[in-house]
């Protein structure tokens, strides 16, 4: 294996609740962090299926947020009236901006292992900017985003193109991700070995590909591989 490409949302920075929590309130809305937490499940499989339906991004990001907010209680109408708040504090700095404790050890340990650590992600085209402002900003040799490619996951060239970059073949390569359909499938179509990343367990029946608890855990049963 030479390179490990990762998602970013929901695999190496996850959705700030809180602050999702507080732009409602802001708007007169009362909604618990912990409930939208507990119902992000509900979210995640709506936007795997929209994408794997063809639809955009930018789409399955609006139906992410109005789900995971009416799934946590929010009137349905409400949920769509919060978007356009939502969506500009998520301008201002991405809603998925909380980074795991484990992450940073994670990626100096697959470094050590001589791997290329690089993202694929269907995001807006800042993940930069994002990196920089949550503390990894030097962590990827190669960062692939669906708004300046012009490309999304879960299709094979998105993952082509990260390869190429790289310049690793796909079968000397390991993708890993958070939806099954979008992630996990769209690598194993380009030719990529592929592993799920689910901390909450929520794919428990995943049968497709390894399931990990985090990219911590992932590295960790790496190494072990490689004794």
């Amino acid at each position: 294996m030479e390179a490990l490409l990762l998602d970013a949302g929901n695999t190496v920075v996850f959705l700030d609740v809180d602050a999702v929590a507080g732009v409602a309130r802001a708007q007169g809305v009362e909604v618990s962090a912990r409930a939208l937490a507990a119902v992000e499940g509900a979210a995640k499989r709506r936007y795997e299926g929209a994408l794997g339906a063809g639809g955009s991004h930018e789409d399955g990001w609006g139906l992410y947020l109005a789900t995971l907010l009416a799934e946590a209680g929010v009137e349905p109408q409400i949920a769509r009236a919060l978007l356009g708040p939502l969506r500009a504090a998520h301008d201002e700095l991405n809603l998925w901006r909380r980074v795991p404790d484990d992450l940073f050890g994670a990626l100096e340990a697959a470094r050590a292992m001589g791997l290329r650590v690089g993202i694929v992600s269907n995001s807006e085209g800042r993940l930069p900017e994002l990196f920089a402002a949550v503390g990894l900003g030097d962590a990827f040799d190669v960062i692939v985003d669906s708004a300046i490619e012009g490309v999304h996951k879960p299709d094979p060239e998105i993952f082509r193109r990260a390869l190429a970059r790289l310049g690793v073949a796909p079968a000397r390569a390991l993708y890993a991700g958070d939806l099954p359909a979008v992630d996990v499938d769209g690598a194993l179509g380009a030719g990529l070995h592929a592993a799920l990343i689910d901390p909450l367990g929520f794919y428990p029946d995943h049968a497709r590909s390894p399931r990990h608890a985090s990219v911590a855990e992932l590295v960790a049963d790496l190494r072990r591989a490689r004794r």
